[in-house]
């Protein structure tokens, strides 16, 4: 099972996501910030501080993202 090892916010808007199968995502936030949750993150400066749980990406009292929501997005065309 694919697990997000280690979550680092490298700017106001994209994250460094490293997965257990030893690949790297360069993982713009820019689509989730229609979401005011989302938007609030890079308001307030908390989006430089991401953590993981394996499962998901999320923030102390905020929103998260699954590792579905993560791969899909980086799906998308």
């Amino acid at each position: 099972m694919l697990t997000i090892i280690r979550v680092g916010a490298l700017d106001g808007i994209r994250l460094n996501v490293e997965l257990s199968n030893g690949n790297m995502i360069l993982f713009d936030m820019q689509p989730f910030m229609r979401d005011p949750q989302y938007a609030a993150l890079i308001e307030e400066n908390r989006i430089l501080f991401p953590k993981t749980d394996g499962s998901r990406i999320f923030w102390r009292d905020g929103p998260s993202i699954t590792i579905d929501d993560l791969l899909e997005q980086v799906q998308k065309p």
